[in-house]
């Protein structure tokens, strides 16, 4: 639910914190998608399916390379 209403507040041109591979960066939010993740610009290049977490997962495995890490 609250990550619901964390996509909602958002929107497309927004300029958002993320992490890409393990270093914060800025980009653009370029499209938010049916299933809660996002397109983010960033340096020339746009990352799909970036998902929202409120903590990592334990499992090293189960951390994307391109994520919010929502405080």
């Amino acid at each position: 639910m609250v990550d619901a209403l964390f996509l909602w507040i958002m929107k497309v041109g927004d300029k958002i914190e993320f992490y890409c591979f393990s270093v914060l960066e800025k980009g653009t939010i370029v499209e938010i998608n049916k299933d809660k993740t996002l397109q983010i610009a960033c340096g020339g290049v746009i990352y799909p399916g970036v998902k929202t977490f409120k903590t990592l997962p334990k499992r090293k495995k189960e951390v994307p390379p391109w994520y919010i890490l929502k405080n």
